[in-house]
């Protein structure tokens, strides 16, 4: 008799459109990921990803820092207060999937080396999260025009510090041509961090995979 492994449970931390979001509860819905999205979060009130959660009949809310701020509250309350209301679902596994605000300890020491964090760019190309909030196709097309960069890339990894990269779950370069247009780049972009993201996952949560860390310091 076979037993049923118990689903890995998710919460999700995201900001804009929430697509990749779309992907991990896609593969959550065929089976693909024996997981299960117990909970999404967003920084961003108005981001289309928390209608997505809740036409999936997952749990979805807005933690919006611009509330802390007209209280005069810190950035380490609202963290804290995040991480209080992300540990109430128990989460396996905390994933920010396009989430774009910094998150310091007082969040990461409460899911100690279980914060996977999907960084738009190849390691040490661009900060991990960027001050100015620029969107992360505009960023890599805006460095390639400049003629800083020759291509992007998508990489996952343990986040452990937000300055700088844990160790590296996976990467995956991104081609930028000539002809490009955003909209192009855009593309190419959320086809990779989709698969990226969905298959360091599969990994992490054991579909018969040994999961070695790159990059370990």
């Amino acid at each position: 008799m076979t037993t049923m492994r118990p689903k890995v449970r998710l919460v999700v931390l995201i900001s804009g459109s929430g697509g990749v979001l779309q992907a991990i509860l896609d593969a959550c819905r065929t089976g693909r990921l024996n997981a299960e999205v117990v909970a999404v979060f967003s920084h961003e009130p108005y981001a289309y990803g928390l209608l997505r959660a809740e036409r999936e009949g997952v749990p979805a809310f807005l933690h919006d820092p611009a509330e802390y701020r007209l209280e005069g509250r810190s950035e380490r309350d609202f963290e804290t207060d995040l991480a209080d209301r992300v540990a109430a679902f128990r989460p396996d596994y905390v994933v920010l999937a396009e989430w774009r605000l910094p998150l310091g300890e007082a969040f990461l020491e409460r899911f100690p080396d279980r914060v996977i964090n999907l960084h738009a760019g190849l390691p040490g190309q661009f900060p991990l999260f960027d001050p100015y909030g620029v969107h992360p196709v505009q960023r890599a097309y805006e460095a390639y025009a400049a003629g800083f960069i020759r291509e992007t890339g998508v990489t996952a990894h343990i986040l452990r510090d937000p300055q700088r990269e844990g160790p590296i779950l996976a990467q995956e370069r991104v081609p930028i041509y000539e002809f490009d247009t955003p909209s192009d780049v855009e593309e190419r972009f959320y086809r990779v961090q989709c698969e990226v993201l969905v298959n360091v996952l599969r990994r992490l949560i054991g579909e018969g995979v040994e999961y070695s860390l790159q990059g370990e310091d």
